[in-house]
């Protein structure tokens, strides 16, 4: 009876410590990067989120700035009073890193100040990035990697989650959910001329949002296969000798 009166109270611990893995610290509040908050308690979603793939590409002419986020969390329980927090560029090496003021807006700006801050009686709130639409994301895509930086109401958290990355561009490039098995297997192998081919034969952008869609409806993978195949074949018809090739000279295929 002992023996599992004790395993019934190592089993509550690990669950309880399981469902506390983002309020672990109370020597000091200390603030860290993470999932989504319906996904706090998923441990395989922990560092899902950690770089995210951007472009200018599908915006208006007109749009010169736009904004992603990510999720912070405050370790340690809540305060009665808002607690800001700090953010700095890490410097990547062999990468063209964003330049602030270039390509995103400084987290030092004025109009970001209430941005970055843990509200009283909370513990998560959404981190904006400001991106910049700078004329030379055009010919190159720039790397903006942050981290954390201690201050008055925070020390770092857990080292594998002080860290969020953004890159960026103008130019056409490839979704995130493009490395995926699913995706690979369902639209072949990425390539710029094929993208772009599939937005202007579909009108869809084939972005991350309409791959998330498509890739979890078999009716529409089997629609938009058949429909992409039909295009191309098109295509390559209508340009006799000069079938569709991409940009490294390898013919445009779909499985």
């Amino acid at each position: 009876m002992k023996q599992i009166f004790t395993m019934a109270m190592f089993a509550t611990l690990l669950a309880a410590c399981k469902k506390d893995q983002y309020y672990l610290y109370n020597d000091i509040a200390r603030i860290q990067f993470g999932p989504a908050p319906n996904r706090i308690y998923q441990t395989s979603f922990d560092l899902a989120d950690t770089v995210k793939p951007y472009t200018f590409y599908y915006e208006p002419a007109g749009t010169s700035q736009d904004t992603v986020f990510f999720d912070i969390y405050a370790i340690g329980g809540v305060s009665d009073k808002d607690r800001p927090f700090a953010l700095e560029q890490i410097m990547l090496e062999e990468a063209t890193n964003a330049e602030p003021g270039v390509h995103y807006k400084p987290f030092s700006d004025p109009s970001l100040k209430d941005a970055y801050v843990i509200r009283a009686g909370e513990v998560h709130t959404s981190v904006p990035i400001v991106l910049l639409r700078d004329a030379s994301l055009k010919d190159e895509s720039v790397k903006l990697q942050i981290t954390v930086k201690p201050n008055e109401s925070f020390q770092p958290g857990e080292k594998t989650k002080l860290w969020r990355r953004v890159d960026f561009s103008d130019r056409l490039s490839q979704p995130g959910l493009w490395n995926a098995t699913a995706t690979q297997y369902y639209w072949g192998k990425y390539s710029m001329t094929k993208h772009a081919f599939m937005i202007e034969k579909t009108g869809e952008k084939w972005n991350d949002e309409f791959l998330a869609l498509v890739n979890t409806d078999y009716a529409m993978i089997s629609f938009w296969r058949l429909k992409l195949k039909t295009l191309l074949t098109d295509y390559n018809n209508a340009h006799p000798g000069e079938p569709l090739t991409d940009e490294s000279g390898e013919p445009v295929i779909f499985p």
